[in-house]
């Protein structure tokens, strides 16, 4: 099955305002959200014009709203935006945000070709375009100024394997030995090779997320990885998160860790900073 839009909508419309809180529950989703906001904030600055594409419920576009000029908020669930708006306005600063918009990313035909500075897409929405993905990182292209900055993520499959590992026995029984060959060896989870679920998407290593950009006129300015610490036990991670002396210095080792390039296949996601030429 390739891409069919329906599928992710319907995800996000369901899932709705647990989005909102999806890195801040936990200590995992913390580490995760906090090197995110490390690379926004390194590339990111207050004379860009900035969409955010496949924002959700605003985790963080509560954040890019201080960092830009003009902040265009878009993603392809109306349930989500809607939730974003809210938040938004809940912390005085819905007039921050320039303009909502329904958007699909592998068609932005709403938007004209170079039209901002920086693209910011990370969390999910690349790895739900399937077979569309690279026309996904063509569109994104396609809207940014030369020079322009994307800052672009995908799902891990490596991490997501090692987080998940206690559920391939029942997968196995599932939907098989060979159906859960593929999706360990592709990454991709499509209705074809588990028709029981509905989160169709392609986790990725950073060799997939290099295949993506091979081709395209860019400048690769940096890789990093995402709550590679994330992979501890999360009652592990409370109990030092009670200690904000030990916590702070976990914090600092995500941080500088997550720019190893050993650690790249490690964290919850990966994510890219990319300068078009």
């Amino acid at each position: 099955m390739g891409y069919d839009p329906k599928f992710p909508r319907k995800y996000y419309d369901q899932l709705a305002d647990d989005e909102w809180t999806r890195l801040t529950r936990n200590r995992r989703g913390e580490l995760n959200y906090l090197v995110h906001i490390d690379v926004l904030r390194q590339h990111i600055t207050s004379d860009m014009d900035v969409l955010e594409i496949g924002a959700g419920a605003g985790i963080f576009t509560k954040e890019l709203a201080h960092m830009t000029q003009r902040l265009v908020v878009a993603d392809l669930s109306d349930v989500q935006l809607e939730l974003n708006r809210a938040h938004m306005r809940e912390l005085g600063i819905e007039d921050l945000v320039d303009e909502y918009r329904v958007l699909d990313l592998v068609d932005l035909g709403e938007i004209n070709d170079a039209s901002f500075d920086a693209v910011v897409c990370i969390g999910g929405p690349l790895s739900y375009l399937l077979d569309q993905a690279k026309t996904g990182i063509q569109e994104i292209l396609r809207v940014l100024k030369p020079g322009g900055i994307a800052i672009v993520g995908v799902m891990n499959l490596i991490n997501t394997l090692i987080r998940f590992m206690g559920t391939l026995v029942p997968h196995r029984d599932e939907i098989g030995i060979d159906n859960l060959r593929w999706v360990l060896e592709t990454g991709i989870q499509d209705v074809e090779h588990n028709p029981q679920s509905e989160h169709y998407c392609h986790m990725m290593t950073s060799e997939d997320l290099d295949a993506l950009l091979a081709d395209e006129s860019i400048e690769i300015l940096e890789k990093r990885a995402t709550g590679i610490l994330s992979l501890a036990a999360e009652e592990a991670l409370t109990d030092v998160h009670k200690d904000d002396e030990l916590w702070k210095l976990i914090v600092e080792r995500e941080l500088a860790w997550s720019k190893l390039p050993g650690a790249l296949d490690l964290g919850s996601n990966i994510v890219y900073v990319v300068r078009k030429r």
